[in-house]
């Protein structure tokens, strides 16, 4: 009997094993209160490429092998929302195509790890949407004295290459440093970075420089900004508002962003790889165009592709051109000056909507625009000189602040009143002073 009784437990547990075995590695999928299997979400194929040293979206979207026009105008779209000129070398994108692995379906692009850009591809069209994380703004002041070069001694304090480029073209509308810059003359720069976790991020602001030197004298220059971050106004300026950099021609627009560079590009409507002979920008239709130097109209008509253009020759020798106009403001033979209006933005000739093409010639060859030094106005007018003293002393309240940490702001209920020569109160700060306000005199 206890033999038979130990073979039954001894069936039993086996039996009670096998169960529990087959439950751990049974394949099923456990059922919910809906009577459905829950579906797990695959894992989506995304293709990542990262931007190349003298690389491109086009270049990047072309490892795809996907169709020319697919490329050409996925990238052309791409332009309409970011700015090209500001994609960089290690920046990532992330592509999804179709089930069928023919198209575009979705792309992420990463420009710094705040900052996703998402698209969603619609036939020749992109959604856009941005995702982006808080970042902490710190501001810091940068002294030093000159040993070598300016260059040397910014780039010694780590700032990045396109910030002490920004100094430099300020201070070179200033001073001449090839003939008076001297070892020991000083420099203070005022700078608002983006920091994310502890690390500061590129493309930190310059919001005020000085120069001191014994034959340079002392300059000061003063950041200007208009609401539209992409105001060509927005920029350093000197005291008296005149432009840090008035050795250069203007801007085409008055905001600009660069959908498309000079040079090897997949067209977006052929799709064949072609060289672009100018810079694209974006632009509502209808936006004024600017001359951007004095010059003579040498052509304003439909000119094929370019659509309604118009050519302007320049003293120095250059030709500037300005096509897919909506109408044209000037004629043949005009004298032309800096800033003039002499058309609006359109889509005509072979166009995928409204932008401005602006284009560069030398002896009848087609130059890079980039080799023109843009400057967005010689001088601020009057209205821009009003809000421009409100700027300046906020630039030199938060200089004084990050200065001197603990000490009270403007704005506090203590009032510290000097009068430096005189040693007189004014009447009515002692009659604000009887109200419990603090008044010092010097």
């Amino acid at each position: 009997m206890n033999i038979g009784r130990h073979i039954l437990l001894t069936i039993i547990i086996l039996s009670l094993a096998g169960f529990s075995l087959y439950s751990l590695f049974s394949t099923h999928k456990s059922i919910d209160d809906s009577g459905f299997a829950p579906l797990e979400k695959p894992e989506e194929p995304w293709i990542v490429q990262t931007i190349e040293p003298g690389g491109s979206i086009f270049s990047a979207l072309a490892k795809l092998e996907l169709p020319g026009p697919e490329i050409g105008m996925i990238a052309f779209r791409f332009g309409d929302y970011i700015d090209v000129t500001t994609i960089q070398p290690g920046d990532t994108l992330r592509v999804l195509l179709n089930e069928e692995g023919t198209k575009i379906a979705r792309m992420m692009f990463v420009q710094e790890p705040t900052i996703r850009h998402h698209f969603v591809a619609y036939d020749d069209s992109l959604s856009y949407t941005m995702e982006s994380l808080p970042v902490e703004k710190r501001l810091r002041m940068l002294t030093g004295t000159l040993e070598s070069t300016l260059d040397s001694a910014l780039l010694a304090m780590g700032l990045a290459p396109a910030v002490k480029q920004s100094i430099n073209n300020g201070l070179e509308g200033e001073i001449n440093f090839q003939s008076d810059a001297r070892k020991g003359d000083s420099f203070e720069v005022f700078i608002e970075e983006r920091i994310f976790e502890g690390k500061p991020l590129p493309r930190a602001k310059v919001l005020y420089v000085s120069y001191d030197g014994r034959r340079t004298g002392t300059h000061e220059l003063f950041r200007y900004e208009q609401d539209d971050e992409k105001s060509v106004l927005n920029g350093l300026y000197n005291k008296d508002g005149k432009s840090n950099n008035v050795s250069g021609v203007g801007y085409p627009l008055s905001s600009i962003h660069v959908t498309s560079t000079f040079g090897r590009r997949l067209h977006p409507v052929s799709g064949r790889w072609a060289h672009h002979d100018g810079v694209d920008y974006r632009g509502r239709y209808g936006t004024p165009v600017y001359a951007v130097a004095n010059g003579t109209v040498t052509s304003a008509r439909w000119n094929g592709g370019y659509g309604k253009e118009v050519r302007i020759k320049h003293p120095s020798g250059y030709t500037t051109l300005y096509a897919h106009l909506s109408t044209i403001g000037v004629n043949h033979g005009q004298t032309v000056k800096r800033g003039q209006i002499i058309g609006r933005v359109g889509s005509t000739g072979v166009s995928t909507g409204p932008h401005l093409h602006f284009g560069l010639m030398s002896n009848n060859r087609y130059i890079n625009p980039n080799q023109l030094r843009m400057v967005g106005a010689e001088r601020l007018n009057a209205e821009q000189m009003a809000e421009f003293e409100r700027q300046k002393e906020s630039i030199r309240s938060r200089m004084r602040e990050t200065a001197n940490p603990g000490a009270l702001p403007e704005d506090s209920f203590t009032l510290f009143f000097r009068t430096w020569g005189s040693g007189k109160i004014p009447s009515h700060l002692e009659e604000i002073g009887e109200h419990g306000i603090v008044i010092q005199s010097g």
